[in-house]
């Protein structure tokens, strides 16, 4: 239905309490980029929060793809999944073979070519997600730091925590020391895209997934983020400092390269 005629009750869980799981992925071309990653990811969310998906695989896929076609987006959009618990009962408790959910296709606004050609920007945050292995709707610290990110000119807000690196807002964060990539492994959540650049950079160069120090960044050749709705985009500086000579790297140009290729 379109989006101006779609309601959910103002008494719903997700609403009163936040007890919701929520998925990002991106449509290209007419097909989910690694829908199947997707929906495992989604269905993980779910299981730890005790919540029913009501639908099958299949009948997700299909109706995605024809929601983005009937809004006019099949070249490339952005696709939400929300599910909540329903109505509450109590305020506090749900029915748990009532509950809420649904699929918004959003157009793709990509971000500005220079962002991709010459790096741009994160600022930091100590702060760990809630439950960080899965994909909830606690986005409340993302949120109340927009402000500050945009004044700051910074494409995302990095997280990190007792001295570990961890990841940002929306996206997964890499480093490269020595033609070395580098990744957080814990305490994270398991994004799609950066599983396809671990996968494209696999046999190409030395992978080290695990705890990344804070004085790692300082110290780095390159560094770039990956997210379904903003793919590779290098970073160039964070905080106050630049990193290494506050260029495009090979490591990060070549990868960016490849995962270009890939979603075609």
């Amino acid at each position: 239905m379109p989006l101006e005629e779609a309601k959910i009750s103002i008494l719903d869980i997700g609403i009163l309490r936040g007890y919701s799981v929520y998925d990002g992925m991106a449509l290209i071309n007419g097909k989910v980029l690694r829908f199947s990653d997707h929906w495992q990811r989604f269905n993980q969310g779910a299981e730890a929060l005790s919540l029913k998906v009501l639908i099958s695989k299949e009948e997700l896929e299909q109706k995605i793809i024809e929601i983005t076609q009937k809004s006019g987006f099949s070249t490339r959009a952005n696709i939400r999944l929300i599910l909540t618990g329903g109505e509450t009962i109590g305020g506090i408790d749900y029915d748990h073979e009532k509950p809420t959910f649904y699929a918004v296709a959003e157009k793709w606004e990509p971000l500005p070519n220079e962002y991709y050609e010459k790096g741009t920007k994160l600022v930091t945050s100590r702060h760990m997600r809630e439950m960080p292995k899965f994909k909830t709707t606690n986005y409340i610290e993302a949120v109340k730091l927009q402000k500050m990110r945009k004044e700051e000119e910074a494409v995302e807000i990095l997280y990190m925590f007792e001295g570990e690196v961890l990841e940002c807002a929306t996206s997964n964060i890499f480093l490269v020391k020595d033609n070395v990539l580098i990744t957080p492994a814990t305490d994270i959540l398991g994004g799609i895209t950066r599983k396809i650049v671990l996968e494209l950079a696999d046999g190409n160069y030395k992978i080290e997934q695990r705890k990344v120090a804070e004085g790692e960044l300082k110290s780095a050749d390159e560094v770039f983020i990956t997210s379904s709705f903003k793919d590779v985009v290098p970073i160039v500086k964070i905080d106050d400092f630049s990193i290494s000579n506050g260029e495009v790297g090979p490591v990060t140009k070549d990868l960016m390269d490849k995962f270009a290729k890939y979603i075609v």
